[in-house]
């Protein structure tokens, strides 16, 4: 009897075949597989981070790419500071996102989190500068050295030890003076902001100047004469200068010669001035009673004038009004009259004084 089923072996094989294309669709899509080559660039790296083959490369933290390879070469510097040697990191970015790298893009090695895969981040500020070309090799910025960072803390924290243990330096005065110093920078900053702000901006006029003067010098050296007209003109005020800070050498020692007499003289002034105080200062400490006993007897004998001014005014008035003896014979004419014609008899015959007729 034919069997007309499909055969176990042709079920088998399709199931197998069928199994094996969905295993490398999971493998594209996990794994982000592309078929197409994509905008390829370099970035130099001092050190790697951590960083491995097949990491993201992410926009915005947006993955728009991975990394390809990476490779050990030399960075062909040799400063001081420098290292010798650097990782090259091979990144493979999708076309639609190349746009979005610049040349003056950054390009960071950091982490999704605390205890996350390491991957570059492209971090574009402005899109002013021109795209970066295919293939290029750029530098990206060094991640920090978790180790050199822990050293160098160890060290600052043994001098800080050494510090607080030293016998001779107590560690109150030490964070007074700290304290101290740090507000005593921060009071002359800030009462010198003014000044602060005045020389930034003399600093900024002063680059401005020498900017135009470069552009002068640039349009003079083209036939050479303007410059050489400058040169004759610097070595003549050269020369003027160096007359002119002989002469006022010799006036500056003349006017030395003249004024160092009289500040000997003003020296010498000031001296007798202050002995002259200071004697008038001990005389009259020590005469100060005789000096109050003196002012209160000026007092007393200004009441006195006082009172005999009121006196005297009272006597001129009662003159004036006709009281008293002096008031009735300045003021009565009929002994006026009798008193002249005695003075005109006795000029006339003055025996008359000695005995009568």
């Amino acid at each position: 009897m034919q069997n007309k089923g499909m055969p176990i072996e042709v079920k088998v094989g399709a199931l197998v075949l069928f199994s094996l294309g969905l295993l490398v669709a999971f493998v594209f899509v996990l794994g982000d597989f592309s078929l197409s080559r994509g905008f390829e660039f370099n970035v130099d790296f001092d050190n790697a981070g951590g960083l491995k083959p097949g990491a993201d490369v992410a926009i915005a933290g947006f993955n728009v790419g991975t990394v390809q390879e990476l490779q050990f070469r030399e960075s062909g510097r040799t400063g001081p500071g420098e290292s010798a040697v650097a990782v090259r990191a091979k990144l493979s970015v999708r076309e639609e996102y190349s746009d979005s790298i610049r040349e003056s893009s950054k390009y960071y090695i950091t982490t999704s989190g605390v205890l996350g895969e390491p991957y570059i981040e492209i971090v574009t500020e402005s899109l002013d500068a021109p795209p970066i070309a295919d293939g290029s090799s750029v530098r990206g910025v060094d991640p920090p050295r978790m180790d050199m960072i822990v050293s160098r803390g160890a060290k600052l924290l043994e001098v800080l030890i050494d510090l607080l243990e030293n016998p001779e330096i107590s560690t109150k005065d030490l964070i007074k003076n700290t304290a101290t110093l740090v507000a005593t920078i921060n009071d002359i900053l800030s009462s010198n902001r003014a000044d602060i702000d005045g020389t930034v901006a003399g600093l900024r006029r002063s680059v401005d100047k020498a900017d135009t003067l470069l552009a002068a010098l640039n349009l003079g050296v083209e036939d050479g004469q303007p410059i050489n007209e400058l040169i004759v003109d610097l070595r003549a005020s050269a020369k003027d200068l160096r007359r002119t800070s002989s002469s006022a050498r010799r006036i500056a020692d003349e006017v030395d010669g003249r004024i160092k007499p009289t500040l000997d003289e003003v020296d010498s002034t000031l001296k007798t001035a202050r002995a002259v105080a200071d004697s008038a200062d001990r005389l009259i400490v020590a005469n100060e009673p005789k000096l109050t006993r003196a002012i209160d007897d000026v007092e007393i004998a200004a009441a006195n004038a006082k009172t005999i001014s009121a006196d005297g005014k009272a006597i001129v008035a009662k003159v004036k009004n006709g009281e008293g003896t002096v008031g009735q014979l300045l003021n009565d004419r009929e002994i006026y009259d009798d008193l002249k014609e005695l003075m005109r008899q006795i000029k006339r015959k003055p025996w008359k004084i000695i005995w009568k007729e």
